[in-house]
């Protein structure tokens, strides 16, 4: 009867648990590589831009572009995910992962063409 009793307790315990199946540091870890690869594409789409300009235009559009280093220290601040990290959610993390992996794939004349990505539109219900 008391081993029955410790069972139901550790089950009901783990069931109480609040927040998503990954740990706070995986959340921090995603959010963030969220951020990079944001930031990755964002230069990568940025020097095809570039390229796409006259010679004499080029030097004069170029100061207007971040390094990689600098768009991840501007976008320090922010955060893809809740930062409470009992309000993440699996169905959260599942949307980042897909955006993600959608932004790792999708060219950069496709994003123009698109206005972004589809699957990262739906990070942002309310168009903020």
């Amino acid at each position: 009867m008391k081993f029955i009793s410790i069972v139901f307790l550790v089950i009901l315990f783990f069931s109480c648990r609040k927040g998503p199946s990954l740990s706070k540091q995986e959340v921090q870890d995603l959010s963030q590589n969220y951020i990079k690869e944001l930031c990755k594409k964002n230069l990568e789409c940025s020097a095809q831009y570039l390229e796409s300009l006259p010679s004499g235009e080029q030097n004069a559009a170029k100061s207007g572009f971040s390094s990689l280093d600098q768009c991840m220290a501007e976008q320090s601040n922010q955060s893809i995910l809740p930062d409470d990290y009992e309000k993440v959610t699996d169905e959260q993390i599942g949307k980042v992962k897909h955006c993600m992996d959608e932004l790792l794939k999708t060219p950069c004349s496709e994003m123009e063409q698109a206005g972004g990505i589809p699957a990262c539109r739906e990070l942002f219900p309310e168009g903020g």
